[in-house]
């Protein structure tokens, strides 16, 4: 028996592992000795045990289970799907308001060192807008350029002939950075 200072700590964990052998013998051993005082654990062990009967007997007969003949290119494609459809609009709503008392909580914790948080996300974000806008500069400066080597080739060929060459240049751009930029990767 055990004293009243004694806890006796059930080991409910280790309930599966026991049932599919995956314990040493010392540890078994153990276990029977708990089994047979703990009358909660029993219960659970044998409750866990008429469950793998059931499913056993349940599934004994696999040739009575249909699949379909698509059955896992319809679980991979489910899988992969996204389920925002199956969302309520007020759940977005809750996640922001989430995110933001978590950000005004993370604020008020720091304290006087959020000053310097603040601080650097401004210079984080100033550094990345100056980037943005050099790239921006750049392709507005390649369109300026190709509008005006084609404006100067029209008033050559004529503008009918450098309009469909505009056109197709465009395109043609249009269709590489689409390609390059939101190329996904496929499975």
């Amino acid at each position: 028996m055990t004293t009243p200072t004694q806890i006796i700590e059930c080991p409910k964990d280790e309930i599966t592992a026991y049932i599919d052998g995956e314990l040493d013998l010392v540890r078994v051993n153990e276990l029977d000795a708990h089994f047979a005082k703990c009358h909660p654990c029993s219960l659970d062990l044998n409750s866990q045990k008429q469950f793998l009967c059931g499913l056993n007997h349940s599934l004994k007969n696999e040739a009575d289970i249909k699949l379909p003949a698509n059955f896992t290119r319809l679980i991979v494609a489910r899988a992969e799907s996204t389920v925002s459809g199956l969302r309520r609009p007020s759940e977005i709503y809750n996640a922001v308001f989430i995110c933001v008392g978590l950000a005004l909580f993370v604020l008020f914790a720091l304290g006087a060192e959020a000053g310097s948080l603040v601080d650097g996300i401004y210079n984080i974000l100033g550094q990345i807008a100056v980037v943005s806008g050099f790239f921006g500069h750049i392709v507005y400066s390649v369109f300026v350029g190709v509008a005006i080597i084609l404006r100067s080739f029209g008033s050559q060929v004529g503008f009918d002939t450098a309009l469909a060459g505009a056109a197709g240049f465009f395109v043609f751009l249009l269709m590489f950075f689409s390609r390059k930029m939101f190329r996904l990767p496929r499975v």
